[in-house]
């Protein structure tokens, strides 16, 4: 049993200095050694007293003289006696007299009890004449160190006593000595505890901590918040500050004084830049070669990224540490110059996204071709440190390259002569340009709150060319092309032919749709125009188990919500009243909920109609009662048309656009679980036009244009009386394809009395007051198509289930051998993520057999949509920390899902890499 263990006054001694050493009752812990039973087979007992700093040498002698409680020795050997079955001997080791000593124990005297004294530190026997009786014979220490040693479960030999020694006044107080036991449980070296030490100063709190990259970036953190003097003071008064300035040069090869004013920006700029410079050549560093170490960039490159995996430390920390070395370098202006290829891949520097930003926003604007080095960026950058802070910019990066590819997909225009054929094409190609102006808009909207002045002016540019390129090319062009195609058939009966019409929804659309389902369920979402519609089935197909199709409707003519709610009814016929606007069904006002409701009991008695909201408020047991009551239940919800319409939130239609997406859904999902084997179908009472910039006179459409006769007119819309119209100039026919106006026919509302006018391309009708960039009621694609989502859940056992699962990684270069210890693997998305496939994110780093990493951990997102697989490949570049690899050790390379921490997959490899940097405590 050790001597702390048995004597608790020993344990107390811990904390005493070297001068209270004479306290100790020496003499009754050794006699207690010798009157412990011997071990089976044992014939006598040695013990040896390891005394390396000679405290107790005179101890020893008077031992040697007088024997224990003074029973008297004769030649250094003391009779057996009370409590001493046999003679003592007490021998000193001393060197140059070693050979007799060993020749005395082994041979000279085996009869008697050995008390050996050494002044050397026990464990050190590399050397040592005596090496073989230190393995089997007792040990005896009664010193600070050695107490301090046992306390910390620390191997007791000399470089850990050095380093013991030299941090004495650390080890005075007993929290400091629990702080470091927590961080280094059984020190085995001088290194140990010196990182033990330094990570208890810096707040470490494991094992983990005791490294030389924690000690770097725990001490970078205290400059940061307080400076060179004070920062290092602690250190300095626990011993500490020279082990501290040690492990910072092995670590990172910095030599500067670690307690001057400029230490702070000297030591971040000198482990930031060198990281860096692992990623970046060195001509774009050039003039800083001062600041790098290459020899220790890998290293300085790790502190960097386990600050940034390390929830203890706080990223806004690192974030200030980077910013100051970038106006300490001039980094900014450095990296704005440097081409796209040579800065792409670093991470360290936050202003890197914002140079790579800045530049292509402003190519973009000034018109240049840059659509493929913005995918290089936003797919690299998507994966690196920082991203975070800007992705609404990258987003809106990549929603500019998209047009800019559309633009350059669609070079020669727009030119189908069908309007069948146009309406095909627009949904099932041109409304990807509806879509990425939403998300533009969107993305710039969230932009506006971050706060990089540097990158607002840019981004306003290239904003300012893709409005320019939606409006003025595709608006103009697209609905151009529609408006020449179907002219005709606007003019003869008011809709295209080959197109499901809005019209036709209750008699032949909605059978089709709810199939042999008992329950069936319309949700008519105000506004929701064909392309929000498809996030609406992209969104709904990712559900486990769900079933999704997806067509679209001409909505009814004016594309209003009065004309749209009544489409959707069971009707004969629509009838307006002129002078009020009121739209009604078979005679019947469709105004309002209650009013729509009555439409639908004429042709079923228990269908019911509701607000969405209303029904979501239902306890459960009333909504279920309903849907199998009802069999036919109309759910209207109104967000878009609802934030659209008001010109104080007329900006914010595509954010309600986004809200829709995700009540929609909700109200879909709500439906099914109430109701299993229910249908849904999802739709609209129209579309609408919507572009931010503001209007110039030429778009719009005064009252001198107007007929002179009554109206009901809209910002898109005139409907006259059919005797009037031939009156109004600028309702042209067929013919005259530049007349201001697009006559269309009505004869589905009163037999034929109106006729409708609407204005061509984007022009939009003055009218008093209220909005002017969101509108509806004309005949563009935008207004007109509508969509419809029919969605349904089967069960597990049906042979139509599919169940989602995870996009995957694989790797796709056949080459496991790993050669060098920077380097980059190659990995594919194995398939789109769309429908029942999910986006993932996952980890990926490199283990050894036992699991530990051995190199940085990489993100990676597999997220791609595109059918094209050299569009689905990501890329992942590795550190490989440490020396001790064995060519015939396998390793790993290990898949992480980093939402579920499940590991997805391991890949075998092999490490041979001839020149790997030393291992300094990572």
């Amino acid at each position: 049993m050790r001597v702390a263990r048995v004597f608790g006054a020993l344990g107390r001694a811990v904390e005493r200095s070297v001068c209270h050493m004479a306290k100790i009752d020496v003499e009754g812990q050794l006699k207690a050694r010798f009157a412990q039973p011997l071990a089976p087979a044992a014939a006598r007992r040695i013990v040896i007293w390891n005394d390396p700093a000679g405290e107790f040498e005179d101890a020893f002698d008077g031992l040697a003289e007088r024997g224990f409680d003074g029973a008297g020795a004769t030649d250094t050997v003391m009779p057996a006696g009370e409590g001493f079955a046999r003679p003592v001997r007490f021998v000193k080791a001393a060197e140059g007299g070693m050979f007799e000593v060993k020749r005395l124990i082994s041979r000279g005297d085996v009869a008697s009890d050995l008390l050996v004294y050494r002044q050397r530190a026990r464990g050190d026997i590399e050397g040592d004449w005596l090496a073989d009786v230190e393995l089997f014979a007792d040990h005896f220490q009664a010193d600070f160190l050695s107490l301090l040693a046992d306390e910390l479960n620390a191997e007791d030999s000399t470089d850990v006593r050095a380093a013991l020694e030299a941090m004495r006044a650390f080890f005075a107080a007993k929290d400091r000595v629990r702080r470091f036991s927590k961080c280094c449980p059984a020190p085995a070296s001088g290194a140990d505890v010196e990182l033990g030490v330094l990570a208890a100063l810096l707040d470490g709190a494991s094992p983990d901590d005791a490294t030389g990259g924690f000690v770097v970036r725990g001490y970078l953190r205290e400059l940061l918040h307080n400076g060179g003097p004070a920062a290092f003071e602690t250190f300095a008064k626990y011993g500490a500050g020279e082990a501290l300035a040690r492990w910072v040069q092995r670590i990172t090869d910095f030599s500067g004084a670690l307690d001057g004013a400029t230490t702070f920006a000297e030591l971040a700029s000198h482990v930031l830049l060198s990281a860096a410079s692992l990623s970046i050549p060195a001509a774009a560093l050039a003039g800083l070669e001062g600041r790098i170490s290459s020899q220790n960039a890998q290293y300085c490159l790790a502190v960097v990224k386990d600050w940034d995996r390390d929830a203890r430390f706080s990223s806004e920390d690192l974030f200030e540490v980077c910013r100051r070395v970038e106006d300490e370098c001039g980094l900014a202006a450095r990296f704005a110059a440097a081409p796209l290829a040579d800065i792409v891949e670093c991470d360290v520097f936050p202003c890197i996204n914002e140079a790579i930003l800045a530049t292509l926003f402003e190519s973009f604007a000034q018109g240049a071709d840059r659509e493929a080095d913005a995918r290089t960026a936003v797919d690299r950058r998507c994966n690196l440190a920082w991203h975070a802070r800007v992705a609404c910019y990258f987003e809106a990066l990549e929603a500019i390259a998209d047009m800019h590819g559309f633009k350059a997909a669609h070079a020669q225009g727009f030119h189908e002569a069908q309007p069948a054929r146009v309406w095909q094409a627009y949904t099932q190609d041109w409304w990807r340009m509806d879509a990425l102006y939403r998300k533009l808009c969107r993305t710039a909207g969230a932009c506006r709150t971050r706060g990089y002045e540097n990158l607002e002016e840019p981004l306003r540019a290239a904003m300012q060319w893709a409005e320019g390129l939606y409006s003025n090319w595709f608006l103009a062009e697209a609905n151009s092309c529609w408006a020449a195609a179907a002219q005709q058939q606007w003019l003869d009966c008011g809709h295209v032919e080959g197109v499901d019409c809005q019209r036709d929804f209750y008699w032949k659309v909605l059978p089709s749709c709810q199939g042999s389902a008992k329950t069936m369920v319309v949700i008519i979402s105000d506004a929701l125009r064909f392309e929000v519609g498809r996030e609406v089935a992209r969104t709904l197909e990712r559900e486990k188990g769900g079933m999704v199709k997806l067509s679209s409707m001409q909505a009814a003519y004016p594309s209003v919500t009065e004309f749209g709610m009544a489409a959707l009814l069971p009707r004969r016929g629509i009838s307006l009243d002129f002078e009020t606007g009121q739209v009604f069904a078979d005679g019947r006002p469709t105004a309002t909920t209650e009013q729509r409701e009555a439409v639908l009991r004429t042709v079923r008695p228990h269908a019911r109609a509701l607000r969405a909201d209303t029904y979501l408020e239902m306890p459960a047991a009333e909504r279920k009662s309903l849907l199998k009551e009802a069999e036919l239940v109309y759910l209207y919800h109104n967000v878009i048309d609802a934030t659209g319409e008001k010109l104080a939130t007329e900006n914010s239609v595509f954010d309600a656009c986004s809200d829709a997406v995700e009540d929609v859904c909700a109200l879909a999902k709500r439906v099914c679980m109430d109701a299993p084997g229910a249908r849904v179908a999802i739709t609209a009472d129209h579309g609408f036009l919507y572009t931010r910039h503001d209007l110039d006179e030429c778009e719009r459409v005064g009252k001198t244009d107007l007929p002179a006769a009554d109206t009901v007119c809209g910002k898109r819309h005139l409907v006259v009386r059919a005797d009037d119209a031939a009156e109004f100039a600028g309702g042209a026919g067929a013919g005259a394809g530049q007349a201001p106006f697009i006559r269309v026919g009505m004869d589905d509302v009163d037999g034929g009395r109106f006729v409708g006018f609407t204005p061509r391309g984007n022009v939009r009708i003055k009218r008093p007051g209220g909005t002017c960039r969101y509108v509806h009621g004309g005949v563009s694609l935008q207004e007109l198509c509508v969509p419809l989502v029919t969605f349904w859940r089967v069960g597990a056992r049906s042979k139509d289930f599919q169940d989602t699962r995870p996009a995957t990684l694989r790797v796709l270069s056949p080459e496991r051998r790993i050669t060098n210890s920077l380097f980059t693997v190659n990995l594919i998305q194995e398939e789109p993520a769309v429908g029942k496939v999910l986006p993932c994110e996952y980890e990926l780093c490199f283990a050894d057999s036992s699991g530990n990493e051995v190199s940085n951990v990489e993100k990676a997102h597999a997220d791609k949509t595109s059918d094209n697989p050299q569009q689905r490949v990501v890329k992942a570049k590795f550190t490989l920390k440490g020396s001790n690899f064995s060519a015939k050790e396998e390793y790993q390379l290990v898949a992480r899902e980093r939402q579920s921490g499940q590991i997805a997959w391991r890949e075998p490899y092999r490490i041979e890499v001839s020149f790997a940097p030393l291992d300094f405590g990572f």
